[in-house]
């Protein structure tokens, strides 16, 4: 902008043929203004966010330190499923693994200082590179709200091997890793690998998630609440009998009834 209004003045001449810089000094003025106030506002809203990540990281951290009762809820629903003859035959298999359905919905209640605690929470690693926005609104009883909207990412496996791994959400204090458990809550390509190598031990999969968002309410005393995250999940099996398939489901999971002493 700065550029194009400068050159614009240079080539402006007044009435009797004489060039002015008037215009330029003028507008240089007012875009260095503009500038200083974007990089302001920009340095503003980043100590912004990490205030905000700040208040969901510790409130997640807390959790684990103190490790009171909650309740806890996965619901998966499926988009499509798409794929060949021999993959149509894993199709319950992949579902019953992913939670994908109501008869495969996680439900669990986490008992105080249970020693398995971190299996449903952990402490939030978040960065402010992991997510794309943060908002935190507070009410009249100091209870802050917290939204984040968080990284796309994607995994890759091919015959078992781990290519590629980048999960932003795996950071969000929900429950991931890299083995065949079914209280995983995101599913990348190593787990979904673990539920069928047994039959398919060749298959490339390539998995990706999107539309992350996640929601917590946090009290005046730093003690969570309330967590939701929610994303839809895509993924591509191939290398199995010489064909291949895509999936793809949307996932909400819900912590509820924190009990604090």
């Amino acid at each position: 902008t700065l550029l194009l209004l400068m050159s614009f003045a240079s080539c402006s001449d007044n009435e009797n043929g004489e060039s002015t810089t008037v215009t330029v000094e003028t507008a240089s003025e007012e875009v260095s203004e503009i500038l200083t106030t974007t990089e302001e506002t920009t340095e503003s809203s980043q100590t912004d966010v990490k205030e905000i990540l700040k208040i969901y990281n510790n409130a997640t951290g807390k959790a684990l330190k103190r490790k009171p009762e909650f309740s806890k809820l996965r619901e998966s629903v499926a988009s499509s499923y798409k794929a060949g003859a021999s993959l149509k035959a894993f199709k319950s298999l992949i579902y019953k693994f992913m939670g994908i359905g109501a008869e495969n919905v996680f439900d669990v209640s986490v008992p105080g200082k249970a020693e398995d605690y971190s299996t449903c929470l952990v402490k939030s690693e978040l960065t402010a590179d992991d997510i794309i926005s943060a908002e935190c609104t507070v009410d009249d009883e100091g209870n802050s709200t917290v939204t984040f909207l968080i990284n796309d990412g994607n995994s890759k496996v091919v015959e078992g091997e781990l290519i590629e791994i980048d999960a932003p959400i795996d950071k969000s204090g929900i429950s991931t890793g890299l083995l065949g458990k079914d209280y995983y809550d995101h599913k990348n390509a190593k787990n979904i690998y673990e539920a069928i190598c047994g039959v398919a031990p060749t298959a490339t999969i390539n998995e990706s998630y999107s539309n992350a968002k996640l929601t917590a309410v946090i009290d005046a005393d730093g003690n969570l609440t309330s967590l939701v995250v929610t994303f839809d999940i895509a993924f591509e099996i191939s290398g199995v009998y010489g064909e291949s398939g895509t999936a793809t489901a949307s996932t909400k999971i819900t912590y509820f009834d924190f009990l604090w002493s």
